[in-house]
């Protein structure tokens, strides 16, 4: 059922997407709108890449060094650590979410419009 949830969701944003482009085609407007058109999906897709990104714990280990990093260069830090015997650092996944890839999506379905569809108008 979740599945259905989200794919009523993407369909809402094509939907919107589509309406936005067709109001582009109805006011004829310039190069320039198509240009903010593409740089809102082009900020949309870098911050679906990076959410994507941080979920997969790709920097979970650098995370884990600057830590120990800083644990090795504090001396109070260093004390605390081993009367609380903190040996290993256990880092929490981040909790999987589908508006990370909502947004990826997205970012990407404009990006292609706004770059396909001004090369047939202009």
């Amino acid at each position: 059922m979740r599945a259905i949830e989200v794919n009523k969701g993407y369909s809402w944003t094509i939907l919107l997407i589509a309406q936005v482009v067709m109001l582009f085609f109805i006011l004829n407007v310039g190069v320039a709108y198509w240009d903010v058109f593409f740089l809102i999906g082009l900020l949309l897709f870098m911050v679906g890449g990076v959410l994507l990104l941080l979920e997969n714990g790709v920097f979970n280990f650098f995370f884990y060094s600057f830590r120990k990093f800083l644990q090795i260069s504090s001396k109070v830090e260093r004390f605390v650590s081993e009367v609380n015997r903190e040996s290993n650092y256990k880092g929490q996944p981040l909790k999987k979410s589908s508006f990370t890839l909502f947004i990826l999506l997205t970012g990407i379905v404009i990006i292609i419009v706004s770059t396909i569809f001004p090369y047939y108008l202009f």
